[in-house]
């Protein structure tokens, strides 16, 4: 019986993968269902452990997020695609649904709507929302930066709580896909919207923080309330002055 080769180094096989170049061997035809399964593959990259990532994210993270410390990242989706993956399905989710603009109208103050023209408004708002995922990720190197100092006795570097705050920022975008459903069925409760979103991530936090560092659950609460606290003024920090630029830059 031969030995399989590899179609692309012509080195013969060990595996499904050729161990010298990485190329995969493709044992039959390509077929319409073969080709939609790759396609379908590519776009998620189920293969490589998206689901298991976020099963993972939900049973225990601080498992997940150790592994991923300590090498073993074979099993688990990689942390930054996991991120901008969800957050920006989310933000798909929210636009589509309408829930940025019932928000924006919130957060707008009458004062802006008086002094600044209806189109210039619409211009911002616009361009807010194509800019929302940078202005959301800019949050990730912020928290890390705070969980590095709040957590330092684990003696984990800033590069290690990057890893750890993407997958934790990831996961906070797919459970608040769900959760923009509920605020389109129910509109009435848009008033919540941010307190509600706050309580969801501090609970969510403290517990990851929790599972990765082993300290009790009511320092952990403190320090996630502090992360939180500072993420909300940063985010809105970064949000006015955005906004601010846009219509001083629509005005010239």
């Amino acid at each position: 019986m031969s030995v399989p080769t590899c179609k692309n180094c012509e080195q013969q096989l060990q595996g499904k993968i050729c161990h010298v170049c990485g190329q995969k061997h493709y044992v039959r035809r390509w077929t319409l269902s073969e080709l939609g399964g790759q396609f379908f593959a590519q776009l998620t990259n189920l293969e490589k452990g998206f689901l298991y990532t976020a099963k993972m994210l939900f049973v225990d993270p601080g498992q997940l997020i150790h592994d991923y410390w300590n090498g073993k990242t074979i099993p688990y989706y990689n942390p930054f695609r996991y991120m901008i993956i969800l957050i920006t399905i989310n933000i798909i989710i929210s636009a589509s649904l309408g829930i940025d603009d019932l928000l924006q109208k919130q957060l707008q103050p009458a004062a802006v709507e008086e002094s600044v023209s209806s189109e210039r408004i619409d211009y911002a708002d616009e361009q807010l929302g194509n800019w929302m995922n940078f202005l959301v990720l800019l949050l990730v190197p912020v928290t890390s930066l705070l969980t590095f100092f709040l957590f330092k006795k684990s003696k984990k570097n800033y590069a290690e709580h990057l890893i750890m705050n993407s997958f934790i920022f990831g996961h906070q975008g797919l459970y608040s896909s769900f959760t923009q459903f509920i605020f389109y069925t129910f509109p009435s409760l848009m008033k919540g919207y941010l307190i509600f979103n706050f309580l969801i991530g501090l609970i969510y936090n403290t517990y990851a923080y929790t599972k990765t560092f082993k300290e009790t659950w009511w320092r952990v609460l403190l320090k996630s309330l502090l992360i939180g606290i500072t993420g909300i003024i940063v985010f809105f920090t970064l949000i006015g002055a955005f906004s601010a630029a846009v219509l001083w830059i629509s005005g010239d």
